[in-house]
């Protein structure tokens, strides 16, 4: 659902399937939980992945693990992430991620490292939180020509004026390029009910969601329209184990 928030990736909201990229938002988990997503890139097969991610509280802390594939039989990217994230203070939490990359094109190569995130998040007070991601902080390579992996460093604010509705704003900086502004809106009509929308300032998209949850299981729907390139589409569910 993080993409309906305007592509955002500080996990505010405890989306199971943005655990990986924010390990920080584990902390508070009570239960163990598990999710997929399948979605597809401007409408284009090749572009096309898949997420899951399983959630496991424990005493020392909560832990996740993720799979993600992307792309076709000609070409396939993969990584297979664990996420550990844990209360701190009693407004302070904090998690790592460490991510196993591979990269395979048939008949040709295929190549894997280890990338390493860290982020944290503090409530500032009862309607105001900041978030911070380090993303592939020991600068990983892969393949043979030593192809550097995206660096990111990514903060927002998050501001929840009543229970029912939050704003999210989001500065993401790759190391390498321009960074961008991303913002997001969320709105709870009903207790079974989530609409988000948002729009990211370095590629003009604009993006929107809904979720819908029945009988504990929540399935959600996202896209996001590139003003040049099309549109984004996700489709995915979140299941709770238990009571």
């Amino acid at each position: 659902m993080n993409a309906g928030l305007g592509m955002s990736h500080i996990n505010f909201n405890r989306n199971i399937l943005g655990f990986i990229m924010d390990p920080a938002s584990l902390a508070m988990g009570s239960q163990i939980r598990f999710a997929g997503q399948t979605g597809r890139r401007f409408n284009l097969k090749p572009l096309s992945h898949h997420n899951f991610v399983g959630e496991i509280p424990s005493r020392w802390g909560n832990f996740a693990l993720g799979i993600q594939t992307f792309g076709v039989k000609q070409y396939k990217e993969s990584t297979v992430s664990l996420a550990y994230g844990r209360q701190i203070k009693q407004r302070f939490q904090a998690g790592v991620t460490i991510n196993m990359y591979s990269l395979s094109i048939p008949n040709y190569s295929s190549a894997t490292t280890m990338g390493m995130s860290l982020a944290w998040q503090v409530k500032l007070n009862d309607n105001i939180r900041w978030g911070t991601i380090l993303h592939n902080i020991n600068g990983p390579n892969i393949g043979k020509s030593k192809d550097p992996l995206p660096q990111l460093i990514l903060s927002a604010l998050s501001f929840h004026p009543t229970k029912k509705i939050s704003v999210q704003i989001e500065w993401e900086q790759d190391t390498a390029f321009e960074g961008q502004l991303k913002s997001g809106f969320r709105f709870l009509p009903k207790d079974w009910l989530s609409i988000h929308t948002g729009f990211v300032s370095g590629t003009g998209q604009v993006t929107g969601a809904i979720g819908i949850n029945l009988l504990q299981v929540n399935i959600n729907y996202a896209m996001a329209n590139h003003p040049h390139l099309g549109q984004s589409h996700w489709v995915g569910f979140t299941m709770p184990l238990g009571r």
